[in-house]
């Protein structure tokens, strides 16, 4: 079964990009592309896999061709999985060291 945390996903609404750190208020929760995250034909990654990303950011994960936003990645698959998961480590130590998600006592 796929994970399903709407709250998770609303954390996004005006916080900075993961990778280019914009403030635009175009960031969403960007899920993951990586099969290992619960990508399948049709259905998007878990909810716990995403990334904080602003509207340039994820059109180029998603469909983008030549270099990233930041002009730090290129567009081959290995190096689009590299970008999204540094900007989901960065995006989840950003919930934390916000106090956004907390351990349930």
């Amino acid at each position: 079964m796929t994970y399903r945390n709407e709250k998770i996903l609303r954390l996004a609404k005006d916080k900075p990009c993961a990778n280019c750190n914009a403030q635009d208020q175009t960031v969403v929760a960007a899920h993951s592309n990586l099969h290992e995250h619960g990508r399948g034909f049709a259905h998007p990654s878990h909810d716990c896999f995403i990334a904080f990303l602003c509207v340039r950011c994820h059109h180029w994960l998603d469909h983008g061709k030549g270099m990233d936003p930041t002009k730090t990645y290129k567009d081959s698959r290995e190096e689009k999985a590299e970008m999204f998961r540094r900007a989901m480590d960065k995006t989840w130590r950003f919930m934390w060291e916000q106090n956004l998600i907390k351990v349930a006592a």
